[in-house]
């Protein structure tokens, strides 16, 4: 039973960190993948899998990013860091630009009387405070529902079309790659500090990641592909397949605003709190500077700051991937050496009991 629900609650966290705002809004989907989606999503799973795994284990191993990061990097963690702090920073404030979007699209307040921004980080700074368990019961309760009505409005809609893209965007093995990068890259800081020692339990919570992620990716495209340019063109391109309906419209309002709120606190919270431990003025000062840069807008800091987050990403865990794997193998030669010793040891007494043994009897 302990074992079921830390998979759970960690699959949540996970999903609600890497599902956010920008994926279920179909904005990073059509950012990134525009043709052959089976064998791209299929490609893209693979590598949420893998990453999520590696992540999972150094947090077993490590405990923290910031410890990982200090192991695998040596000098250069604080550069590692660093860039892992501007990644986070930058999605807070695309969310956080996200749902004043998401107020236009609905209610037609302008996006520039930031109430929702304001509101939803507001309540971030409220759970960061709950450390990471307040951060994973508020995604075990979120995560499941905002899943789960986003394939049944997908499927109320009812429109796919899985083939060639119908806007100017296409897909390649290093845009993907560039897009898991960035996702996992955003997320490593909360999936590292969830992670546990226990292979068997970080094996399923990446499965389970992979598959969700890579089945939404795939309907999520021929979605927004079914409806063309317009759709994709929005600043979230799924909340225009459901303008034509209030009742859709405002029900899926909903839900846009989950995966922006779990987006935010997640990417939120560690920044908090490294911030906070040196002063709380460093605390107000991050809410302020996430809040101004949201203001440049959903669709910019996407398209500039993400590509770059993938790159950053790809060369993390590739370096991170190839040290840490050095590093385990190199423990399992010393434990195997040690444990040999220890045998031999064990024989070589054994022998020279029975030789005293015998002596006693003589």
């Amino acid at each position: 039973m302990k074992n079921f629900l830390y998979v759970a609650e960690t699959s949540f966290l996970l999903l609600g960190t890497m599902i956010g705002s920008g994926f279920v809004s179909g904005r990073e989907i059509v950012s990134f993948f525009g043709g052959n989606i089976g064998f791209y999503a299929l490609f893209a799973g693979v590598l949420f899998f893998l990453t999520t795994y590696l992540l999972l284990s150094l947090g077993g191993s490590y405990g923290t990013l910031e410890e990982s990061s200090r192991a695998l990097f040596k000098k250069a963690h604080k550069t590692v860091n660093v860039a892992v702090a501007i990644c986070l920073f930058a999605v807070v404030a695309s969310s956080l630009a996200i749902t004043d979007s998401m107020m236009n699209a609905l209610f037609h307040i302008d996006k520039r009387i930031p109430i929702a921004s304001l509101l939803t980080l507001l309540f971030a700074a409220v759970i960061s405070k709950k450390g990471i368990d307040g951060v994973k019961k508020l995604n075990f309760i979120l995560v499941p529902l905002m899943l789960l009505f986003t394939v049944v409005f997908l499927f109320v809609n009812g429109n796919f079309d899985f083939g060639a893209a119908n806007y100017p965007a296409k897909s390649n093995v290093l845009s993907v790659s560039f897009y898991v990068g960035f996702n996992m890259f955003l997320s490593a800081a909360v999936i590292v500090r969830a992670g546990k020692n226990n292979r068997v339990n970080n094996l399923i919570v990446s499965a389970v990641t992979a598959v969700v992620s890579a089945v939404l990716i795939v309907l999520i495209y021929g979605a927004v592909n079914y409806e063309g340019v317009n759709a994709a063109e929005a600043d979230l391109p799924l909340a225009a397949l459901f303008a034509a309906s209030p009742f859709m419209s405002a029900a899926f309002g909903a839900v846009l605003y989950a995966g922006a709120l779990t987006t935010v606190i997640c990417s939120y919270y560690p920044l908090n709190a490294a911030v906070v431990k040196k002063s709380r003025m460093f605390s107000l000062t991050l809410a302020l500077g996430v809040f101004l840069f949201s203001r440049i807008g959903v669709k910019l800091i996407v398209g500039a700051v993400y590509p770059a987050a993938g790159v950053l990403g790809a060369i993390y865990f590739c370096y991170a991937g190839a040290v840490f794997a050095y590093k385990k193998r190199a423990m399992g030669k010393i434990k195997n050496k040690e444990s040999f010793q220890e045998v031999r040891n064990a024989e070589k007494k054994e022998k020279q009991n029975s030789k005293t043994f015998r002596r006693g009897l003589q």
